[in-house]
């Protein structure tokens, strides 16, 4: 059967997938955060995400007594996914004012850097679950943790053909964490 329709699959992270959809990028996205105010799309809340603090066992807030403060957050350098926000403003989570920073494009790549020992920060904690048992980070307290988030499923309702419904009767269900172990 040829229907014509393509499918693109694309990585935006914080308000980037916002912005995705609200320039028509992107018909369909899977995100966190609250939406733009402009409208122009329907959402159905998918599930949530589970955000926990991590350091590589080596990193020297591993040894600091809990709950650790900002002071000794500020003291190290932390790793942070940049916002692919184009248009709208970009967000930055987890960050405290004057924190030396690593900044990369992915999570996965925050992963990485943490795992090495480079920098600290929050993660979900669906997609380091093999790394916290294996050892390769540690989950800390902090006096401020960061609280869990929802993930939104949001369409553009402006041009709803039949593959957008399509998809939005198969992805309007719990989706987390099954969809960030992969």
């Amino acid at each position: 059967m040829q229907c014509g329709t393509r499918l693109n699959f694309g990585v935006e992270a914080l308000n980037g997938c916002w912005d995705a959809l609200k320039n028509g990028r992107a018909d369909l996205v899977i995100a966190s955060g609250e939406g733009p105010l402009a409208g122009g799309y329907a959402l159905a809340q998918v599930g949530s995400i589970d955000f926990i603090f991590c350091v590589a066992p080596n990193h020297p807030l591993a040894k600091l007594p809990q709950p650790l403060t900002a002071a000794d957050l500020l003291a190290h350098t932390a790793i942070v996914v940049a916002d692919s926000a184009r248009t709208l403003p970009s967000r930055t989570v987890g960050l405290l004012a004057g924190q030396n920073r690593i900044t990369v494009s992915s999570m996965r790549d925050k992963i990485v850097l943490q795992k090495a020992g480079l920098g600290h920060g929050s993660l979900p904690r669906a997609q380091v679950e093999k790394e916290l048992q294996n050892g390769e980070l540690l989950t800390l307290q902090t006096e401020l943790p960061r609280p869990a988030g929802p993930m939104w499923l949001a369409w553009r309702t402006d041009d709803e053909g039949a593959a957008l419904k399509w998809w939005v009767d198969r992805l309007n269900r719990q989706l987390f964490p099954g969809l960030l172990n992969q």
